[in-house]
C-alpha cells in the first residue's frame, strides 16, 4: 500500500511583501492599462486589472514614485505577478500623501451663533 504525504507549500520569497492598493498604469507593447497594485515587495507586485499580459511579457509599471521595468511571471483571471528588472523601495509605494498646509494660519469669524465663516 502506497502512502501519500502532502505538506503544504512553503512561501520561499526571500523579501516581504507590503499591502498596497495603489492605482498605476501598466505599458506593454502599445498598450497601456489602469492597474492597481494589490502588493509589492523589493523585486516584484501582485496587480489587478480588467485586462493583464500573458506569461514572459515584458512590462513597465508607473505609479506614485514607482517607473521599472519587469516581466509578467504568472497571470490569473484578472490578476498578475510581476517580477522587476531591479529593486524598488515598497515603502516609497506605499506611503500617505504627505499633508500640506496653508503658509498663513486660517482666522475664522462667527457670522451667526454656532456658525463660522
Amino acid at each position: 500500500m502506497t502512502c501519500n504525504s502532502y505538506h503544504p507549500q512553503t512561501d520561499r520569497r526571500g523579501e516581504s511583501r507590503f499591502v498596497a492598493n495603489a492605482p498605476a498604469t501598466l505599458l506593454w507593447d502599445g498598450v497601456s492599462e489602469p492597474v492597481t497594485i494589490l502588493n509589492i515587495s523589493v523585486f516584484g507586485a501582485l496587480l489587478d486589472s480588467a485586462y493583464v499580459p500573458p506569461v514572459g511579457v515584458r512590462v513597465t509599471l508607473i505609479g506614485d514614485h514607482l517607473e521599472v521595468c519587469g516581466t509578467v511571471i504568472w497571470q490569473g483571471e484578472d490578476r498578475c505577478g510581476l517580477l522587476f528588472s531591479r529593486a524598488v523601495d515598497p515603502l516609497a509605494v506605499i506611503q500617505e500623501p504627505f499633508v500640506r498646509t496653508t503658509e498663513q494660519p486660517i482666522t475664522l469669524r462667527e457670522v451667526e451663533p454656532g456658525r463660522y465663516g
